[in-house]
């Protein structure tokens, strides 16, 4: 962390005016581009008061609290892999690429270049709301939403305040964020800016049994700042620039390995809102700067060697909306618009010491939408959505060297493509009187394949996945039903269950045919395997998720979550051995059981535990990684209305989270027991 950095917005408390002078509140933000139903179904929502109680260290922590959330891995987005911490509600994604989308203030978060997403960029305190929504209420947005969204709101800038967090625990693990609020006396202007830093020594990944001379601990610096301000110039408009910057550097396992990012994202948002109507026009622009070491390593674990140097992959992104909302009466709503996202992108690495490559291209979607909302007499409630997009892959290029010679090796240019994908979704909300009520929703998207996995091949300890120019998008089309219960004002169960049918679902396929790895791959490095993304012709995830709330007095609250989902590749021509395997690292199983206590104002105790499933590493389902269970417990106590203390105990029980096993045994596992505190001050 960076000391002088990190306390710039105390200096601005210090100097603004005080917090007891008169100020008039700023109205509240208006997000057109969320393009939310009045009322839209949730799998599961976190708001303000949750968000504190929890103190939660990275958004995901908090986020994972639900079954249908998990990263790709089992790991907390400190000590995760960015690369590894794409998300897939339900466990709808057959790799590591996201197939749902993360918004925040309406504007997609997942990387321009490889859609995954750098979680810790998300400081909590910053978020008013976070929530999950399911594929029928995201299809408005098209690509990267099939399997549902992720909508994260930051809290307003209404009240003149400051923040001073302080974060430190196991693993070395500290941090801290500060940040201020200034309002304007007369309402018209408020800027927020938040300041945030991260450091952990890490944990060792490899078991001990397996570890040598060269495994280290996975270590992490992240720094971050957001600058934001909502200025209202007149009654009928409101003008919200936004600026963050965003860095971190990890270790990845060994002296050699690790990567770097850093990320810029700047927005400007225009709105007017009146009684019964209202527009919006946004545009942002998003800088990505990734680098990344693969190293291969000899099987005592005491040489390595560089295998693969990602010196540069940088990856920036322009986007734009235009939105329009009208009400008609109080029972129906209607939105429509018009978005597009620009995308470029390349990897500049060395492989060994033998070739440089140049991969890379840019991407474009340009779509149109419409969503509706109508409420009838007797509890019916229906929502629609149309979108139809325009896509196109251009100026591809794989370009190799002679890292000794310079001359030529290899030099690919993929013809440039497009297309056009239609999205819809349609859904029914029920009443069936005082205590049932019943949904059902079918919908379709899809899912344009990443820069990433159209250009940037990647290396995991002695497995290599090489990239395929080639990929056609995923189509989604789903079905979900439901029932929510309640019998008594302080007891609710719900079940929801779902169907995704999947075409053309990208994979990491195993390549087994010797010729085939020879004209791919050339060589494997011994005790490694060799895998390409490539379209799998049929896929399905289907299963049932359900919970059951019992909050039987204000001291205590009982909570039970699980989701059990069975995936499929239901036929593969490219690789018959796929036919009726599962996707990698997606349990069947996932349950969670939580508790919390309220003695009295101040205090508030809470208890959880998490059972997840075995799964497979691989495609072929060859490498199995076991079961877990988990128990975390958690603490706060609110000393003063301006200061709390938070504590937290994950992992109680040092359980062995498996998380991954290499092509030769090698196996890697999450976060050991930690312990960690967090001193909160407000002025």
């Amino acid at each position: 962390m960076r000391p002088t950095f990190f306390l710039l917005p105390l200096v601005a408390v210090t100097t603004a005016a005080p917090m007891d002078s008169e100020v008039e509140d700023l109205p509240a933000t208006v997000i057109l581009a969320e393009r939310r139903e009045s009322r839209p179904s949730v799998l599961a929502e976190w708001d303000r008061t949750t968000i504190e109680d929890s103190a939660p260290r990275t958004l995901d922590e908090l986020l994972a609290r639900d079954p249908s959330f998990s990263l790709y891995r089992p790991s907390s987005g400190i000590f995760a892999n960015p690369t590894a911490a794409g998300v897939s509600l339900r466990n709808t994604g057959a790799t590591a690429a996201s197939r749902t989308l993360v918004l925040r203030d309406g504007i997609p978060q997942n990387d321009p270049f490889g859609g995954w997403v750098e979680w810790a960029r998300f400081d909590p305190w910053t978020i008013e709301n976070a929530a999950l929504i399911p594929a029928s209420r995201s299809a408005a947005w098209g690509n990267m939403s099939p399997a549902g969204s992720i909508r994260i709101t930051r809290r307003e800038i209404d009240t003149q305040r400051a923040l001073l967090r302080v974060t430190a625990g196991s693993h070395g693990t500290y941090g801290g964020t500060a940040a201020a609020d200034l309002v304007a006396d007369d309402g018209s202007l408020g800027i927020s800016i938040v300041t945030f830093g991260l450091h952990s020594d890490g944990f060792e990944t490899v078991p001990a049994e397996q570890r040598g001379p060269i495994d280290r601990k996975l270590d992490l610096d992240a720094a971050g700042a957001d600058l934001r301000a909502i200025w209202r110039p007149d009654s009928w408009l409101t003008v919200e620039p936004s600026l963050s910057y965003y860095e971190e550097d990890r270790g990845n396992g060994t002296p050699l390995t690790g990567n770097r990012t850093e990320a810029v994202d700047a927005s400007l948002r225009l709105t007017s809102e009146d009684a019964d109507h209202a527009w919006q026009i946004l545009a942002y622009y998003q800088r990505r700067r990734f680098s990344s070491v693969f190293s291969s390593v000899d099987a005592s674990r005491s040489t390595e060697t560089l295998a693969l140097d990602q010196f540069h992959v940088p990856g920036d992104g322009v986007g734009g909306a235009l939105t329009l909302r009208q009400e008609i009466g109080d029972r129906f709503e209607f939105s429509a618009g018009t978005d597009f996202r620009l995308l470029h992108g390349e990897t500049q690495e060395d492989a060994g010491v033998f070739r440089r490559r140049i991969a890379g291209g840019e991407q474009s979607l340009a779509g149109i939408f419409a969503t509706g909302h109508a409420e009838f007499q007797r509890g019916t409630q229906l929502d629609g959505s149309l979108r139809l997009d325009h896509w196109s892959l251009d100026d591809g290029k794989r370009i190799e060297r002679s890292l000794t010679t310079g001359s030529l090796l290899r030099s690919d240019f993929p013809a440039d493509r497009d297309g056009w994908e239609p999205s819809a979704a349609l859904s029914l909300d029920q009443s069936l009187g005082d205590l049932l009520s019943a949904s059902l929703s079918a919908s379709t998207s899809f899912r344009l394949p990443t820069l990433n996995e159209l250009h940037r091949p990647y290396r995991v300890r002695n497995d290599l996945t090489e990239a395929n120019p080639r990929l056609e998008p995923e189509r989604f089309i789903s079905l979900e039903g439901g029932l929510e219960w309640h019998p008594r004002t302080d007891l609710t169960v719900s079940a929801d269950a779902f169907h995704h049918w999947i075409e053309d679902a990208i994979a990491n396929v195993p390549i087994t045919d010797p010729a085939a790895i020879a004209s791919i791959f050339g060589t494997l490095p011994a005790g490694g395997t060799g895998m390409q993304r490539q379209n799998v012709d049929q896929a399905r995830v289907y299963g049932i998720q359900a919970q059951a709330a019992w909050a039987p007095d204000p001291c205590w609250a009982f909570r039970f979550d699980a989701l059990w989902s069975e995936t499929e590749f239901t036929s593969s021509r490219s690789q018959p051995l796929l036919d009726g395997q599962a996707f990698p690292l997606a349990p069947d199983l996932r349950l969670l059981g939580n508790l919390e206590f309220r003695p009295s104002d101040p205090w508030c105790f809470s208890a959880g535990v998490e059972y997840g499933a075995s799964r497979f590493d691989d495609a072929l389902g060859t490498r199995e990684l076991p079961s877990y269970t988990t128990v975390r417990l958690g603490a706060r106590w609110q000393a003063t209305d301006s200061f709390a203390l938070h504590a937290r105990i994950e992992n109680l029980l040092n359980e062995d989270i498996p998380t991954a096993i290499a092509g030769n045994g090698i196996r890697s596992y999450g976060q050991p027991r930690a312990f960690w505190v967090t001193a909160e001050w407000a002025f």
